[in-house]
């Protein structure tokens, strides 16, 4: 499923370096908000608790429909768009009623240990490290255009008549995102947003137990640009023999300005 994806980013890398980045700013200390900024070429910054399992919310939904546009009917994959783009609860409920085993095959298939789907798509936990490593990995594979259209079309308000636009939607440079919330539209939301900055691309996900407003402070404060050229060759090489569950493997860049 993600096979030609390593081959893309590979490609990718052999352009120039870019001059600017976003990360998760070091100084950022709230334990509301799990953050993490991920890379296609692998580098990434997180929050202390950016492993850790929380609700996906509707951000499950991007699992559940990359999965569709793989293994669906044509009928099933024509939904994947508009259930990102209005963050139909309708669509999902179908589509995982049809495919149980759809958000658990994604995370076994893209090594995403914090991710599950727990007995409803509704019930996924799944990590901003997780969610923002994901949705780099398939930013460059065509069977996901459907899935990335609806994040570039996100409605104002979605099925259910919340707005949408919130958290890493509302920084800089964001091409595409996706956000989520609990059913009381308060105590837990999420938000997810894919964009470029010149050459450099990223992913930034948050997860908060707070409402929309809390998701979106948190995001803007805990997320900022940096100078990254400098930092490129320490960042790759800290990279190496980490795994899961040891030290975040990018120290936090001191930032500058």
């Amino acid at each position: 499923m993600k096979k030609l994806v390593p081959l893309l980013c590979a490609c990718l890398l052999l352009s120039a370096a870019p001059a600017q980045a976003y990360e998760v700013d070091r100084t950022y200390d709230n334990e509301r908000t799990a953050l993490a900024v991920y890379h296609p070429d692998g580098r990434w910054s997180g929050t202390r608790d950016a492993l850790e399992p929380r609700p996906a919310l509707s951000l499950a939904k991007l699992y559940l429909g990359y999965y569709v546009l793989y293994n669906g009917t044509d009928e099933e994959k024509d939904l994947v768009k508009n259930m990102v783009r209005r963050s139909s609860d309708t669509y999902a409920q179908q589509l995982d009623a049809a495919y149980p085993d759809a958000i658990d095959e994604i995370a076994a298939d893209f090594d995403l240990p914090g991710t599950s789907r727990n007995g409803a798509w509704g019930r996924t936990t799944t990590t901003p490290y997780d969610m923002s490593k994901f949705l780099a990995s398939i930013l460059w594979d065509p069977k996901a255009k459907p899935l990335l259209d609806g994040m570039r079309s996100v409605s104002s308000t979605a099925e259910d008549g919340f707005p949408q636009v919130f958290g890493a939607a509302k920084l800089d440079n964001v091409e595409g995102f996706k956000t989520g919330w609990s059913d009381d539209k308060e105590s837990e939301t999420g938000s997810v947003a894919f964009g470029e900055i010149g050459d450099e691309i990223w992913v930034v996900a948050a997860l908060t137990s707070g409402d929309a407003y809390d998701n979106t402070a948190d995001a803007i404060r805990g997320v900022k640009q940096i100078e990254e050229q400098k930092h490129r060759a320490r960042l790759m090489h800290n990279l190496r023999g980490w795994k899961l569950g040891d030290p975040l493997p990018v120290p936090f860049t001191k930032l500058t300005g």
